[in-house]
């Protein structure tokens, strides 16, 4: 192997480090955001607040999920560009393949956004079991 196909083995393995961190990045706030929720929403269950502070309340939890639903969407649109590249170099031919075959399944993206959404729901749904 040529000392310039050598270098450029080395710039895709440490690009493929690199989408892997942003991988292992977005699970981590993932699970930040999961056990910022089923702490807020246990706080909220567990106290008795008067309608204004319940408003407020729910009103933050929906702004978490907003945020975490938008933070996921960030990391999966890195996630593309990364693998788009990777895909294209000439050591990537593996990665496309897998690609071009998991394709038919749900993106991992689409179940945590639903998990933001229902989240979403259930501050909602305690904001009217608050009311009543």
């Amino acid at each position: 192997m040529s000392e310039e196909k050598k270098i450029e083995f080395e710039q895709y393995k440490i690009f493929i480090d690199s989408a892997e961190k942003n991988s292992d990045k977005r699970i981590t706030q993932n699970n930040i955001y999961l056990t910022i929720n089923l702490a807020f929403v246990s706080y909220i269950c567990t106290q008795n607040f008067d309608i204004k502070q319940t408003i407020i309340m729910i009103i933050i939890g929906i702004l978490i999920c907003i945020i975490w639903f938008c933070t996921i969407n960030n990391y999966s649109k890195r996630n593309k560009v990364k693998f788009e590249i990777i895909n294209e170099s000439e050591y990537g031919k593996l990665y496309k393949e897998e690609w071009k075959r998991i394709s038919i399944l749900t993106a991992l993206t689409t179940y945590e956004k639903i998990s933001s959404l229902i989240f979403i729901i259930l501050y909602i749904a305690l904001f009217v079991i608050k009311l009543i």
